[in-house]
């Protein structure tokens, strides 16, 4: 039941100010390939590149979940991080949809076209399709051959991806397109775990999937620090579903899950559901993006002092992923916001 503190005007901790780390407010975009052929990727370029402490640039390759392929879904937190200074890679691994369309039927076409095509589904298609296009974007802003520190991020699937990007990409790319750390929310384990049922069951009539990645075979890889960032309410991937594989799969000692709750408290709740990481997914109606998706997309505290914060620490401020702090802040009537948890910590030596 929503708390009568709703009702009196209660509202969530503001946005941070920003403009002390956006170093490069002014940036542009370039963008390769085809939408239609699995290529397709946005590249963020800062005007002024941020130097790290290693004297290097620093770029992000940010991997989208299944079937949310287009950039406005993460419009703002892509905007955060370039105008920081950090180059942006954002493939677009699946066909289709690369862009919201005003027409509802229009986008559901697109989405068809993003889930289904090729066909049988090809996760294993669809990470290639992501490296290949990461590849092709370090080279058209000569980052191929340079030093340069790359961190991963992605969003459901494209956090599964992230994860298992050392085990696709190791003998793809060169030393410096494999991640120093990487940052995921609310990840699957496998390809298939976030499928909606109703999907699934038409693709499996139709003759299924073609093959699957998985974390208990790409975790092996994982050397690096790793913070997976999962919301308690996550009704696609409960909580409970990285307990067996965080602890036997993933190769990294230097590992740490942590988790947000919902809070209702104030007029504007948050939710720690699937798209807590998404800050827009009006391309559906709310109520269908609440059904298939687990969530509604808004920016909120749980972006800015959660999902950004993870990767803001880590690149800005040298914090290694399974070490990371969070403080969500107050509601304007002074009650603390629901505190992030750990809920799998790293294995003690």
């Amino acid at each position: 039941m929503y708390s009568l503190s709703r009702f009196f005007g209660i509202k969530p901790p503001p946005k941070p100010d920003y403009d002390h780390i956006y170093t490069s407010p002014n940036y542009h975009v370039e963008t390769l390939g085809e939408c239609n052929q699995g290529n397709y990727v946005k590249i963020y370029i800062p005007d002024n590149p941020y130097i790290g402490d290693s004297g290097n640039p620093q770029a992000v390759i940010y991997l989208h979940g299944f079937a949310l392929g287009a950039s406005e879904i993460y419009s703002t937190h892509l905007e955060h991080l370039v105008k920081q200074g950090y180059y942006v890679i954002y493939p677009n691994y699946q066909r289709g949809f690369c862009a919201f369309s005003h027409c509802l039927a229009v986008t559901v076409l697109q989405l068809a076209e993003e889930i289904l095509s090729p066909f049988p589904i090809s996760p294993q298609t669809w990470i290639n399709s992501a490296i290949n296009s990461a590849i092709k974007a370090y080279q058209y802003i000569n980052l191929f051959e340079k030093d340069v520190d790359t961190y991963l991020f992605g969003h459901s699937l494209g956090g599964l991806f992230a994860l298992s990007w050392p085990n696709y990409a190791q003998h793809q790319v060169p030393a410096n397109m494999l991640p120093k750390q990487i940052i995921v929310a609310d990840p699957v384990p496998d390809s298939e775990s976030n499928i909606p049922a109703v999907i699934r069951d038409l693709t499996e009539c139709l003759g299924g999937f073609k093959d699957k990645v998985a974390i208990e075979t790409t975790g092996v890889d994982i050397k690096v620090p790793i913070a997976i960032l999962h919301g308690n309410e996550d009704t696609v991937i409960p909580k409970c579903d990285w307990l067996q594989p965080f602890y036997h799969s993933i190769a990294t000692l230097h590992k740490t899950m942590y988790l947000s709750f919902s809070d209702q408290h104030g007029w504007e709740p948050l939710n720690a559901n699937h798209e807590q990481a998404t800050v827009n997914t009006s391309f559906v109606p709310d109520c269908v993006a609440q059904r298939l998706l687990d969530g509604v997309g808004a920016e909120n505290d749980l972006n800015w002092r959660y999902i950004w914060y993870a990767l803001d620490q880590v690149i800005r401020c040298a914090k290694r992923a399974d070490e990371l702090i969070f403080d969500l802040g107050n509601w304007s009537d002074g009650q603390p916001v629901k505190a992030i948890e750990v809920y799998l910590p790293a294995p003690k030596f």
